[in-house]
């Protein structure tokens, strides 16, 4: 008796300890070989094997193994063999004789050249949701397995079902972590530059990320004013924790208070349940705050007054709530003349302009056109399954001569749609929207007739030297395509043939 209840204390004992060491390990394939290799000490048999079910096949995979019974990976039918009942039924089997046992599959034996002669089989549940089986096969010891092994292998079972949950939970948020830097990093890309004014504002954005100071993001729309403030956020040591942006324009009155700050229940009609708002979602992370300047001068007191009392209350609550939120602001508005103006609070403005940050527009960093260019062209084949496109010298030059009022956004508009309806391996100028090639034709035409006419010519004949020298070159522009040329020259396709008779280019 005493032998055997020294056995148990063992066991406990190395139960305890194995528990430790598995829950010590978030990779999944060195918890599985730790499971095994547990299971093969704590049993003293001569192999072990774990079979995860394949929910989409209805399958048990036994893909990790350990002893005479290893091989790559095999799959039997939930049901078959004794692996396959124990997961359809969730039941354990002890089988000291499996040549008795009308559940055993030898398909296993006759492929490794292993005998399974006794088995101790037990499921593997999460939250009573059966997701494996754990055996244990041909044991070393004359009296063959106990119930009190099979005792002892549901309770291991149990522990190294938790450890797989938690593994699986931690390569999810993993793997979800590193889909988001590398969305992350994607996005930087549509900022990052080699111009001057961009670097300086990167360094600055760099140096205020280590800091827990309010910055605010000015900048014409479409210059990433988000993109800078998710990197920021990223570059702080919040990184961890959440990013909440918040689109000031879509708050309304009546939803204001409950999207920033949450409600409880019964606090209007439809709260049927008590909601967290953004700041609360935000704890411990950064919110953002979007479109700063076209908040209405009522809902600024409110903002200002969280801002500067640093807690708040439901809607329809009465407990104050305090949390450590870092705010990041942006706006395209002109702040101080809407002060003057009276449309913007000057004390919400000082607190939120802690360190501000000022995106140059596309058309101050033209050198950064082709790198963004190249960003979207590979970006766009990628989503569109579509070999990488190169852009022709004419179109990237027609790029880079354009304004692009709509700044970085627009670019991306423009590449997107070229990729889209490119019908060869090269993106060209004809390929491009009608106001970028009638801005770029205009400019460079402009920039190369206005010298070029002879200015002893009569005005008449100068005109037409002129307007020759025009259409030739926007036909150019337009690959010869008479109708794309009098769309950029904008005039229909009939007159312009007319004109091109008179002028002797046809």
């Amino acid at each position: 008796m005493q032998t055997e209840l020294e056995r148990t204390r063992t066991r406990l004992a190395s139960l305890i300890e194995i528990n430790q060491s598995l829950m010590s390990t978030v990779e999944t394939d060195d918890l599985l070989r730790a499971i095994i290799k547990s299971a093969i000490q704590l049993f003293s048999v001569e192999a072990c094997s774990i079979g995860l079910i394949d929910e989409t096949t209805q399958q048990v995979a036994f893909a990790f193994s350990s002893g005479g019974a290893q091989v790559e990976e095999f799959r039997i039918a939930v049901g078959q063999g004794i692996a396959g009942w124990v997961a359809q039924t969730g039941q354990e089997v002890l089988s000291n004789d499996v040549s008795r046992d009308p559940r055993f599959f030898q398909g296993i034996d006759q492929q490794t050249g292993f005998r399974t002669k006794s088995v101790l089989c037990a499921p593997l549940k999460q939250h009573d949701h059966i997701i494996g089986v754990i055996e244990a096969m041909n044991t070393t010891l004359p009296t063959g397995f106990t119930p009190e092994d099979l005792q002892l292998l549901m309770a291991f079972g149990s522990l190294a079902a938790t450890a797989l949950s938690r593994a699986k939970a931690f390569v999810s948020v993993r793997n979800t972590n590193v889909a988001f830097q590398e969305t992350i990093q994607d996005r930087y890309q549509l900022v990052v530059g080699a111009s001057v004014a961009m670097q300086d504002t990167l360094r600055m954005a760099r140096t205020a990320a280590a800091t827990t100071s309010t910055v605010l993001l000015l900048g014409e729309s479409g210059t990433g004013k988000e993109v800078v403030a998710r990197a920021i956020h990223q570059w702080s040591p919040r990184a961890e924790q959440p990013f909440v942006a918040v689109n000031c324009t879509a708050l309304t009155p009546d939803l204001f208070e409950s999207e920033l700050f949450g409600h409880d229940r019964g606090a209007f009609t439809g709260a049927i349940a008590q909601k967290k708002g953004k700041f609360e979602l935000a704890d411990g992370g950064t919110i953002f705050l979007d479109e700063i300047g076209d908040l209405p001068p009522n809902l600024q007191v409110k903002l200002l007054r969280v801002l500067q009392d640093k807690e708040f209350q439901h809607v329809g609550g009465v407990k104050n709530i305090r949390v450590d939120v870092r705010i990041l602001a942006a706006t395209n508005r002109n702040l101080p003349q809407a002060m003057q103006q009276g449309t913007f609070r000057e004390d919400l403005y000082y607190r939120l302009n802690v360190v501000s940050l000022t995106l140059p527009p596309l058309r101050e960093r033209r050198d950064d056109v082709p790198m963004l260019v190249r960003h979207f062209v590979e970006h766009y084949c990628h989503e569109m399954t579509r070999p990488v496109m190169f852009l022709g010298p004419e179109a990237l030059s027609r790029l880079q001569a354009y304004t692009w009022p709509g700044n970085v956004r627009e670019l991306q508009n423009v590449i997107e749609r070229a990729v889209a309806l490119s019908p060869g391996p090269a993106i060209t100028v004809a390929d491009l929207p009608i106001e970028v090639r009638r801005e770029a034709v205009t400019q460079a035409v402009t920039s190369t007739l206005v010298t070029g006419v002879d200015d002893d010519l009569p005005l008449a004949e100068a005109l037409d030297a002129f307007t020759r020298a025009k259409v030739r070159r926007t036909l150019e522009v337009a690959g010869g395509n008479q109708t794309v040329a009098a769309q950029l020259l904008g005039m229909p396709q009939s007159n312009l043939s007319r004109l091109m008779k008179r002028l002797r280019l046809r």
